[in-house]
């Protein structure tokens, strides 16, 4: 068999399977429910950073005093979490414009596999087709330029199939090398919450010093004794929390900054530079 024929045959088979692929949607099913479970990620995430907003933002509006001994003592855990609040509401803003990002992707991806993309692709696919086994110059068929013809379907591969294949590499990648990070920073930054509001929670619980009998001023002595040291313990390890939710939030910023922004955009690059390639062999 002569190789023109050959490769011929070989490129009818490549361009019938993409308008099948086209009018089949598994593509666009498979890339659909990853671009919403990246959007519930977001959901779940942002939702985390707004309840750690507020339990910190109570945090910062609460002081504890005690005095046992006669020695006044005042712990203020908002200012220890001051610094990682303004860092939190700032990475509240990242995780929603992800979230806004995945969401374009789901519009894109819904009007890119429209049945008129789809139709418009077969047609343009079919065409090139008949022109490359030579159908038009038997007939003597005046037709558009072959080259627009050829330029046209490329395009519109490009555009139905450009945002699925990002989806689908996109979430290959987090689910290799970002979903570990990713878990472990939500898993730290739900038990900071927690950890937060109990703070909260036992610094409503001031115990004063009032005139009442000797036995019970003694009792409430080394109760306000013992509570000192408590708070004082838990503000150690509210600092140690504070420094671990720090470095938590910025992994999280870097994986939602990575899988929504710098990777979609690097395959893009890379997706527009493949159709330039190949529009130019085209026209050579």
């Amino acid at each position: 068999m002569n190789r023109a024929i050959i490769k011929k045959s070989i490129i009818s088979c490549i361009l019938f399977l993409i308008i099948f692929l086209s009018y089949s949607n598994v593509l666009d099913n498979v890339a659909e429910n990853y671009t919403e479970a990246g959007i519930e990620r977001s959901l779940i995430t942002f939702a985390i950073s707004r309840s750690l907003n507020g339990v910190i933002s109570v945090a910062q509006g609460t002081e504890v005093a005690l005095s046992p001994a006669g020695v006044g003592l005042t712990f203020t855990p908002g200012q220890i979490l001051d610094p990682v609040n303004d860092l939190i509401e700032r990475f509240s803003w990242v995780v929603m414009v992800s979230g806004a990002s995945l969401g374009i992707q789901r519009l894109f991806l819904e009007i890119t596999s429209s049945i008129f993309v789809s139709a418009v692709l077969s047609i343009l696919g079919i065409l090139c087709i008949l022109n490359m086994w030579g159908i038009f110059d038997k007939f003597n068929i005046k037709f558009i330029p072959v080259s627009i013809i050829n330029k046209s379907f490329v395009l519109l591969v490009f555009i139905r199939f450009s945002v699925p294949v990002i989806a689908l590499i996109n979430e290959g990648l987090f689910l290799s090398y970002l979903q570990p990070q990713f878990n472990e920073a939500q898993s730290q930054l739900e038990n900071a919450s927690v950890q937060i509001r109990e703070i909260n929670e036992s610094s409503r619980k001031n115990i004063g010093v009032d005139s009442e009998g000797l036995l019970n001023q003694v009792g409430r002595w080394m109760e306000q004794t013992k509570q000192s040291l408590d708070i004082e313990q838990q503000m150690n390890s509210l600092k140690q929390a504070a420094s671990d939710m720090s470095h938590q939030v910025v992994n999280l910023i870097v994986v939602f900054v990575v899988q929504t922004i710098i990777f979609p955009l690097l395959f893009l690059w890379l997706m527009i530079q493949g159709a330039k390639g190949v529009i130019r062999h085209i026209t050579v």
